[in-house]
């Protein structure tokens, strides 16, 4: 059985293995993994402490097979670009004279990078440690029912292992069948597919695709209402300068043309400074409505946004109980609860609702169940979980941590929350109801 823990410093968290006497014993697989970076393998260092070998495997911004699928299905996709990866690190493996059955293939153990996909294994040079089985109950829980290729697939390497006739390289064989068998399959429904395609490339003569033909489109329409808006300004300013130009031109012709009084030159100094000012009032208004108005509106629209959304949070806030006749009976707060958590800053009113659980939160769409837009907030941050009646919150490898009442949580531990409770995610503080 691996003691397993967690540590983080500074920058970076690691698991922690301990010896239980396999490291000691052999020397050439644990250097060759410390001192070697293998692709397809957690970075590893060794350390000596108390007189006692650890293994430090660095699994900063990755996240286990079990945190990432916990609540979700698995489908064939999924299946094909794991046992691809398993693939290609067995290979890594060989070429450093390793032996691929100490990989430890349990969910919690294998970690994946969420942006790019890639998938890292654990190496401890203990063959024992390496069940596959309990990789494989973890996919048959999880498959996706609606997914009959996934299905299939996990129940035929089911029964391979079984028998003892597993064999990596003829499950990756299916997976190339599927891909054919699809490609073919689509060829027959659609056979004119090639010709037109062809017919859209000569159509397009500048060989661009269709949703590039169709961003130019949207640029194009863009432009053309710019050009719009500037002649609508144009029509209103240069009747008002055709008419100022005119008579100042009206004014200079008639003080060069005729001999004026000293009150006539006043009038007409008067008019001519009456012309400059509307003029430059025109010039003003002119850089006002097109550089400046737009940003006005987009300002009100912002504001307004912000003052529904504040309207919003104040409606939605708790009533206060009504008093009622008849003798006091107490509710304990774990049944009376909301199971909510309500944030507490106030440039980020989200609240996270608990009532379906397990949920992950953090900041990358499509990892997580739900996005919290927050520089401090990871990419996948922090999972809720439910045992019994008990909530219990889990750090995800977070960068800026996970903190319940000011107490920041070890990575990939869990502590239960009760009502009252402050959780802090990154920077932003909520209280659990």
């Amino acid at each position: 059985m691996l003691e397993v823990k967690y540590y983080k410093d500074y920058r970076h968290n690691y698991l922690i293995l301990k010896d239980n006497g396999c490291l000691s014993e052999n020397v050439y697989q644990r250097k060759m993994v410390t001192e070697n970076k293998i692709k397809g393998l957690l970075s590893s260092q060794e350390r000596f402490i108390n007189g006692e070998i650890l293994l430090y495997y660095e699994i900063t911004s990755r996240q286990s097979l079990f945190s990432i699928y916990d609540g979700r299905s698995i489908g064939m996709e999924q299946l094909k670009k794991f046992f691809l990866q398993l693939k290609l690190v067995n290979d890594s493996l060989q070429k450093f004279l390793l032996d691929a059955s100490c990989l430890i293939l349990q969910p919690e153990y294998i970690f994946q990078d969420i942006e790019t996909g890639e998938y890292f294994f654990l190496y401890y040079p203990d063959p024992e440690e390496g069940s596959f089985s309990q990789l494989l109950d973890f996919f048959m829980d999880r498959v996706d029912n609606e997914d009959a290729d996934a299905v299939e697939t996990v129940y035929k390497i089911a029964d391979l292992v079984g028998r003892e006739q597993f064999v990596l390289d003829e499950v990756l064989k299916w997976f190339q069948d599927d891909v054919a068998a699809g490609s073919k399959k689509q060829k027959q429904e659609n056979p004119y597919a090639n010709a037109e395609k062809e017919e859209r490339m000569f159509l397009n003569s500048e060989g661009e695709d269709e949703a590039e033909t169709e961003e130019l489109n949207a640029v194009g329409r863009e432009e053309e209402k710019g050009r719009r808006d500037k002649a609508k300004i144009v029509r209103k300013v240069v009747p008002v300068w055709g008419t100022c130009l005119a008579g100042a031109c009206l004014l200079l012709y008639a003080k060069i043309s005729y001999q004026l009084s000293y009150q006539e030159e006043i009038y007409l100094i008067v008019g001519l400074a009456g012309l400059g000012v509307l003029m430059a009032g025109s010039v003003w208004w002119f850089i006002y409505t097109y550089f400046f108005q737009k940003t006005d509106q987009e300002q009100g629209v912002k504001k307004e946004g912000e003052r529904r959304q504040y309207i919003a949070t104040c409606e939605n806030e708790i009533p206060l109980p009504s008093s009622e006749a008849g003798d006091t009976v107490y509710i304990p707060w774990t049944e009376n609860c909301e199971n909510k958590l309500y944030s507490m800053d106030k440039k980020n009113k989200c609240h996270i609702d608990l009532g379906k659980l397990p949920l992950t939160v953090g900041k990358l769409a499509g990892a997580v169940d739900m996005v919290i837009s927050e520089k401090s907030i990871s990419r996948m941050h922090a999972k809720f979980s439910r045992t019994g009646n008990h909530i219990y919150v889990t750090d995800l490898n977070s960068t800026n941590g996970t903190f319940k009442n000011g107490m920041r949580l070890i990575p990939n531990a869990s502590e239960m929350i009760e009502p009252g409770d402050e959780i802090r995610l990154g920077k932003i503080k909520f209280i659990y109801r």
